[in-house]
């Protein structure tokens, strides 16, 4: 594969992590990453990191047993190298946990469920892996693997913590399917689905399995399915349910204005239950609530620093966890 099919690659994974489904009606949605935005990365770092923090933070992911919440940024803009990390929900107490793994890109950090430990993806200059860190830095670990040149992308642990659900496709082109990987018995891994179509599994916590059927590329467009881990079977689609990340029993979606966003929340049937409240920013991206619905996350577009922000949902209250 030359380089310019494998930027192409990487710049739409890195796009499918950040997007969320069209409208339902006449309402915009808005995790459209666009490719400038991408900054045409090079995934290969060289492990030199210009400062110790970045310039650019997205992808926030709550710790479900703690008040933090994980993140990636930019530790240098030349060669483009990302490392994960956590702060407060004040935005103190910042540090990077996956300095240890000193190559690759790192991208959308996921808290097991027990809050100990991160799993990352590694963009690297074939492929990408995904690392398991404990949630203070210390032993990174790679995880199951499909294929050695492969690109693969965490999503969601089970509920027992002894496997996990990721996605995966080879390096000559973008035709993910859905795996599970059983943790606790040396990463043994079985393929869910075979149609080429399917990202992000994602499991609720009634043990219910949803994924992605990627309907269009370009634009980024999917429709949420029902999953028969049993019968290993796709039961229905729920193109209603347009928010990505699924939190327990529910999921946001961003509904873009003329010059604002508004946070609505969704049930996993896909039916609206209510506004959160409304942010100044257009263009957000990753967006996500926490366990106990108190505060969404979200990282505002490039132009707007791509900075880690907080809407409190009872007061409103905008708080930065980064600035750019």
């Amino acid at each position: 594969m030359n380089i310019k099919n494998y930027m192409g690659i990487v710049m739409l994974a890195l796009s499918l992590i950040a997007c969320q489904r069209g409208p339902k009606k006449t309402a915009k949605t808005t995790e459209q990453a666009s490719q400038e935005n991408i900054d045409e990365t090079s995934m290969e770092g060289n492990g030199e990191e210009v400062s110790e923090k970045g310039t650019a933070d997205l992808g926030p992911n709550f710790n479900p047993v703690g008040s933090e919440v994980a993140y990636y940024s930019y530790v240098s803009e030349n060669p483009p190298v990302a490392r994960i990390f956590i702060s407060n929900l004040d935005g103190s107490n910042t540090r990077q946990v996956s300095h240890l793994d000193s190559i690759g890109f790192h991208v959308e950090p996921k808290w097991s469920r027990d809050g100990k430990k991160i799993v990352y993806t590694s963009f690297l200059e074939v492929g990408s892996r995904m690392m398991v860190v404990d949630a203070d830095g210390e032993n990174p670990t790679e995880l199951a693997t499909v294929s050695d040149d492969g690109f693969h992308m965490f999503t969601s642990w089970d509920l027992s913590g002894d496997g996990y659900f990721f996605f995966h496709w080879p390096k000559e082109e973008f035709t993910p399917d859905a795996y599970y990987a059983y943790y606790a018995k040396d990463g043994k891994v079985e393929r869910l689905t075979e149609n080429g179509k399917t990202n992000r599994p994602q499991i609720t916590e009634d043990g219910v399995l949803y994924i992605n059927r990627v309907e269009s590329e370009t634009p980024y467009v999917a429709t949420k399915q029902l999953y028969d881990m049993e019968n290993k079977k796709i039961i229905k689609d729920i193109p209603e349910l347009e928010g990505e990340f699924i939190v327990g029993k529910h999921t946001v979606k961003s509904v873009e204005n003329e010059d604002s966003t508004t946070f609505v929340l969704e049930d996993l049937q896909g039916n609206d239950l209510k506004e959160l409240g409304t942010v100044p920013y257009k263009k957000i991206m990753f967006t996500t609530i926490d366990k106990n619905l108190e505060y969404v996350a979200y990282n505002t577009d490039f132009a707007d620093g791509a900075e880690i922000h907080l809407l409190k949902i009872a007061t409103g209250e905008i708080i930065k966890v980064t600035k750019n």
